[in-house]
């Protein structure tokens, strides 16, 4: 992606005339949650799955451990350079990305820097809100993640995720923050403090669906309707939970939506 720095990339290609799918998956998630998914997809079109650089798969050099090298819009550029380097044909290629990897995707489009059909994305954030206790962590030494996790989890449970109407969602929050990179995801979070997606946001002319649910209170539905009112050609797409557009299910969604192109 740049000196010092090399992404895990899997890809699956099924030998079928599918759109190629490029899948850029969420904040420190594992590929593991999403394998639902793409048990449906893999047969049915080639995919390339990004493995952002936040994720432990990176090889990062320490000379590259600085926020600003985890920036969403340094992400968008990773993808950017991903397809580039793979070859994908920007006239076929199809998106799909889940929270921060959806607003990877979107900085990319921004001025038309990352062309494609369209754009299937699972609850970007239009900014990152942390509480106080949350800001205070990120500069704190890495060593005591183990010791935050706790309260995180607690966090999460209490005051962000629908646990009666959607457990899974929780459990699925759980195995990642087991799974992340305590360092770099100290790093990423200092990077997002102050984000926002919308500048030139107007810009991106691609066609792009979000999917959300109205019981998903991490990923905020008045901000998604913001922020397709701000796209060109953007669509919201109202799904029954956050579990459910990490299943199979979704799969359907998706085809439609490419359908529509």
């Amino acid at each position: 992606m740049e000196p010092g720095v090399r992404l895990t990339v899997h890809e699956w290609q099924p030998g079928t005339g599918g759109e190629p799918l490029v899948f850029v998956a969420g904040w420190v998630s594992v590929i593991e949650g999403w394998r639902p998914l793409l048990e449906v997809l893999a047969p049915q079109r080639p995919i390339i799955y990004i493995e952002t650089r936040e994720k432990r798969s990176a090889e990062i050099d320490p000379s590259c451990m600085r926020p600003e090298a985890f920036a969403i819009p340094r992400l968008g550029e990773d993808v950017i350079a991903v397809c580039d380097q793979l070859g994908v044909d920007p006239e076929r290629r199809v998106f799909f990305a889940s929270s921060m990897g959806s607003n990877a995707v979107l900085e990319g489009f921004k001025h038309g820097r990352l062309q494609g059909r369209g754009a299937f994305l699972v609850g970007p954030n239009a900014e990152f809100r942390f509480p106080g206790w949350g800001k205070a962590l990120t500069y704190m030494p890495a060593a005591i993640y183990h010791l935050a996790r706790p309260f995180m989890v607690a966090y999460l449970r209490r005051f962000r995720v629908n646990v009666n109407e959607d457990p899974e969602q929780m459990a699925r929050y759980e195995r990642t923050l087991k799974a992340a990179h305590p360092v770099r995801l100290k790093l990423s979070a200092r990077a997002v403090l102050g984000y926002s997606l919308f500048p030139d946001l107007k810009s991106v002319h691609v066609p792009v669906a979000i999917a959300h649910a109205p019981s998903d209170t991490l990923h905020d539905g008045h901000e998604v309707q913001r922020i397709v009112d701000v796209l060109p050609r953007g669509e919201a797409v109202e799904c029954p939970s956050n579990t459910y557009m990490h299943t199979a299910a979704v799969a359907e969604d998706l085809g439609r939506f490419v359908a529509s192109l």
